[in-house]
């Protein structure tokens, strides 16, 4: 993945989630978004997820781990993610 995909898919997360996610943390992740900060973005929205058992996709979990391991970010909070189906 390279950093024109990684920005195109991060870049979809905020309103991907804008429902499942705390006003704060979806105002914290749009203004990530905006500044480009797309690391940030991802492992911020997905420890809030992790954090408040929020439900996820098998799909969902799959590409927050890629987009994190294509920035060579951490990956804990996919494994603590409530994963559905």
């Amino acid at each position: 993945m390279d950093n024109y995909e990684v920005a195109q898919r991060a870049s979809a997360l905020p309103a991907r989630f804008a429902e499942r996610v705390s006003p704060s943390t979806l105002e914290s992740i749009q203004l990530m978004e905006e500044g480009g900060e797309y690391e940030e973005l991802t492992i911020e929205l997905a420890a809030s997820l992790a954090a408040h058992n929020t439900p996820v996709t098998a799909a969902e979990r799959d590409e927050l781990l890629a987009l994190l391991e294509a920035m060579e970010m951490p990956t804990d909070p996919i494994e603590q993610l409530n994963v559905q189906g």
